[in-house]
């Protein structure tokens, strides 16, 4: 499996802590059956917060070479989880921001309520620069629960939709988990990742999510979110448009 969205850069954010922190988070992940796990710290153009340069760059080859060390065989990938702001497109272009692996696909995050016409704004932006934002657990947008028509506008301009493991399994909520498994239903969902933040609470184990998708959908379903599609955004393939039953 590959895990397109994790806070597991030791000391980097409100996510892994330490080194040992991290190391427990990629053997975890390991064993569950992941492979690839994109390390994606909360970024922001408020404050110069964790934009792309040397400090996160040494961060991954840091923990790279202790993975390699502790024989845990988790490939660790470039990416960041960021936070839209009228300034974000222009920091994507100027490449101070980036997408996963490097890609033209973002991964973007939105306020939690009130924040819609901002969201869609921004998205529209950083679509106009041949990008395409993959939208950080859109099932936790209050204004998404309340009105998910506005995801129809989403996908229609191109965006692609990561949904958390833990709200398909019910742990941030009723409301989440039905919203999720309604877009993977639907086909609105085009990734699953973890949104791991430890090693024992939000962790990076992905195999209970994996064995969910099957029994409640298909394997194929489960490979295509969990595996194929993954392995496209970090290829930066060409992704087809598949059109999802509308809200």
């Amino acid at each position: 499996m590959i895990d397109i969205h994790a806070h597991i850069l030791p000391g980097i954010d409100d996510g892994a802590f330490d080194m040992e922190c991290a190391v427990e988070m990629a053997s975890l992940a390991f064993e569950s059956g992941v492979e690839i796990i994109v390390a994606t710290p909360h970024s922001s153009a408020y404050g110069n917060q964790n934009l792309w340069g040397p400090e996160l760059k040494k961060a991954i080859i840091d923990f790279r070479q202790r993975l390699k060390e502790e024989k845990i065989r988790v490939l660790i990938i470039p990416g960041m989880e960021i936070f839209a702001s009228s300034s974000v497109p222009q920091l994507l272009k100027e490449k101070k921001l980036i997408g996963l692996n490097g890609s033209r696909y973002p991964l973007i995050e939105f306020e939690f309520e009130n924040y819609a016409a901002q969201a869609t704004e921004i998205l529209e932006e950083i679509t106009q620069q041949g990008m395409r934002p993959v939208i950080a657990h859109p099932e936790r947008y209050l204004y998404v629960q309340e009105d998910p028509t506005i995801l129809n506008l989403w996908v229609d301009m191109g965006c692609l939709l990561q949904i958390n493991k833990g709200s398909l399994l019910g742990r941030f909520g009723y409301e989440e988990q039905m919203l999720a498994l309604e877009l993977v239903r639907r086909g609105f969902a085009f990734v699953v990742a973890s949104d791991a933040h430890s090693s024992s609470i939000r962790t990076t184990w992905m195999n209970d999510v994996k064995e969910l998708l099957r029994e409640e959908f298909s394997a194929s379903a489960a490979q295509a979110l969990l595996e194929d599609n993954p392995l496209k955004l970090l290829k930066n393939q060409e992704i087809e448009w598949m059109e999802p039953e509308w809200f």
